[in-house]
C-alpha cells in the first residue's frame, strides 16, 4: 500500500498528514504567531523552521518520515502551469527557491518535499501551485494599459473543495460551474468553469477582501501617497501588501479567532 506524506506550508500555518492508500493515520494543523514569522527576513529563511516543526509535530504524534513512498507538497514561486500533480525536479525546485513568480511559504513545499525525499527515500510531488494559470483572457483586463491581472489562487484547496462538492453531488468538476471560496491568511474568490479557475482575485498582489495577513483592496490614490511619503521603503510597502497587511497592522496578530 502507497505510504503518502503531505505538506501544506501557508501564510500562517503547516498543515501535514500522512496517508496509507486512502486511510488517513494522522493529520496536524501547526498555527505560526505572526510576530514569529516576522523574524524571517525572506521566505527562504522559514526553511529550517519549519522543517523542525513538521520533524516535532510528527515525534509528538509517534509518527516517521521512514518507508514514505512519496512526499505530495502545495507548491508555489513556479512558472504558470495547468491544474494538475507535477515530479520535482531540478528546475522546478531552482524556480520554488527564488520564488520565481511569487513570494510564499507555499514555496517552501517543494523544497521541504524535496528534502525529504533526499533523506527518506521515495519520490516527491507538487500538486495543484500557487501557479495554477487557467484564466479566461477577459478576466486578465484592468482600467490600466499595461497593468494585467494574474492567477495567484489557492488553487490546492479550490481544486480539492471541487472535487469534493462535485462528489456530493454525484458527478465531476467538468460538469459544473462553481464559486469557491479560500478563507484562509489570504483569501480568494473563485469562478470555476467546468473544471477550471476561470477568474479569481490575485491574492500575492493585495487584490481581493481584507484578511488575517493582506491588506486587501485599496483606494489606489491613498497607496500612492502611502508611497510618496518617505515613511516607507518599497520593501515594506510590499510587505504590507502581501504579509503584515490586514488583521496584522491593525491588531498586531494573524489570529482571526
Amino acid at each position: 500500500m502507497c505510504k503518502i506524506f503531505a505538506i501544506n506550508p501557508g501564510s500562517t500555518s503547516t498543515k501535514i498528514a500522512m496517508f496509507e492508500g486512502g486511510k488517513e493515520l494522522f493529520s496536524r494543523n501547526v498555527a505560526h504567531d505572526a510576530a514569529v514569522l516576522r523574524k524571517f527576513r525572506e521566505i527562504s529563511d522559514q526553511f529550517d523552521y519549519r522543517r523542525q516543526t513538521i520533524l516535532d509535530e510528527l515525534a509528538k504524534a509517534g509518527q516517521s518520515l521512514k518507508g514514505v513512498d512519496a512526499f505530495s507538497a502545495r507548491g508555489g514561486g513556479l512558472v504558470n502551469v495547468e491544474g494538475g500533480v507535477y515530479e520535482i525536479n531540478d528546475i522546478l525546485l531552482s524556480h520554488a527557491r527564488q520564488g520565481f513568480t511569487v513570494k510564499h511559504p507555499a514555496t517552501l513545499g517543494a523544497q521541504l518535499a524535496e528534502a525529504f525525499r533526499q533523506e527518506y527515500g521515495g519520490r516527491a510531488f507538487v500538486v495543484n501551485p500557487q501557479d495554477v494559470d487557467e484564466f479566461i483572457d477577459e478576466a486578465r483586463i484592468t482600467g490600466l494599459k499595461g497593468v494585467y491581472r494574474e492567477s495567484r489562487i489557492h488553487a490546492l484547496n479550490q481544486k480539492e473543495i471541487a472535487i469534493r462538492y462535485a462528489a456530493k453531488a454525484g458527478t465531476v468538476p467538468e460538469k459544473l460551474n462553481l464559486i469557491i471560496c479560500h478563507i484562509g491568511g489570504g483569501i480568494s474568490v473563485t469562478a470555476h468553469r467546468q473544471g477550471r479557475m476561470i477568474d479569481s482575485n490575485d491574492i500575492a498582489n493585495g487584490d481581493g477582501p481584507l484578511a488575517p495577513t493582506r491588506c486587501g483592496q485599496l483606494p489606489v490614490r491613498d497607496v500612492i501617497r502611502l508611497c510618496c511619503s518617505g515613511k516607507f521603503t518599497a520593501r515594506q510597502m510590499y510587505d504590507k501588501v502581501t504579509k503584515t497587511g490586514g488583521l496584522v497592522d491593525h491588531l498586531g496578530t494573524s489570529d482571526a479567532r
